[in-house]
C-alpha cells in the first residue's frame, strides 16, 4: 500500500476525495499549503481545518510556500518525496479556464497524483454527499452567481436540487468548481466527532461569507 497525503482544504471535494481513497492508500497526513505572509482564509478558516483533522484523528501539516508559488510548491512536493510520500490526492474535478492542473504540474517527476473526482458528473457527485450523510455548510457564495445568496445554508437535498436547476438556467457549475461557492465540512462518515459552528453571515462587495464565532466538537454516538 503506497504512502499518500491528501491536499486538504476543509471543503467538500477534498473530503470526498479522502472518502473515496482512504482504504486504497496509507494516508500519512493531510497537507494544506498556506502563503508565507499571514493571510486570513475567508472560505476555509485554518482553525476549522484543525478541528476537522482532529475529528478525523489524522496528522495535519500546514506548509508555507512563498513566491514564485510554482517553485514553492515544487519544493514542497520534493520534500514530501524525501519523507517517503509516493502519492498526492486532490479533490480537483476539472481544469479551470482550460489551464493545466497546477498540482499535477508541480508533481511531475516527483510524485504520483490521484484525483478520484476528476471529470465526474457534477450531479452524481452532489448526490454522493447526500447519500453518504456528509454535513456540509456553504461558507461563501458570490453575488454574480446567485441572485439569492446561499451562504450559511447546508448542502442538503433541497439545495442540491436548486443547484441543478440553476445549472440548467444559468450554466453555473453545480459543484462550484469555477469558484461560485465554497464549503466547510462539519461531519462525514469517517469523522469521530461532529463539528458545530456558531457563525453569522457577512455581506461584502462581491460575496457573502460566514464569520465564525465559535467552534464546538460534539462526540458522535
Amino acid at each position: 500500500m503506497k504512502n499518500a497525503v491528501v491536499l486538504w482544504t476543509g471543503g467538500k471535494d477534498s473530503a470526498l476525495a479522502y472518502f473515496e481513497l482512504k482504504d486504497k492508500y496509507n494516508i500519512v497526513k493531510f497537507v494544506t499549503f498556506v502563503p508565507k505572509i499571514d493571510k486570513e482564509f475567508v472560505a476555509h478558516p485554518v482553525e476549522l481545518m484543525k478541528a476537522q483533522s482532529s475529528s478525523i484523528s489524522i496528522h495535519h501539516e500546514f506548509v508555507k510556500v512563498g513566491e514564485p508559488f510554482k517553485e514553492g510548491y515544487i519544493e514542497a512536493m520534493a520534500q514530501l518525496k524525501k519523507e517517503g510520500i509516493e502519492v498526492v490526492i486532490t479533490g480537483d474535478i476539472s481544469t479551470i479556464n482550460d489551464q493545466p492542473n497546477f498540482i499535477e504540474e508541480c508533481c511531475k517527476g516527483l510524485l504520483e497524483i490521484d484525483m478520484p473526482l476528476w471529470e465526474h458528473d457534477r450531479r452524481a457527485l452532489l448526490d454522493k454527499f447526500i447519500d453518504n450523510n456528509f454535513e456540509i455548510l456553504i461558507s461563501l457564495s458570490y453575488k454574480k452567481d446567485f441572485e439569492q445568496h446561499i451562504t450559511g445554508r447546508r448542502l442538503d437535498a433541497q439545495l442540491v436540487e436548486e443547484l441543478k436547476a440553476l445549472q440548467d438556467k444559468t450554466g453555473i457549475d453545480p459543484c462550484g468548481e469555477n469558484g461560485e461557492y465554497h464549503t466547510n465540512v462539519l461531519d462525514a462518515p469517517y469523522f469521530n466527532n461532529k463539528i458545530n459552528l456558531g457563525f453569522s453571515v457577512e455581506e461584502k462587495e462581491i460575496y457573502h461569507s460566514i464569520k465564525i464565532e465559535s467552534i464546538e466538537v460534539e462526540e458522535k454516538n
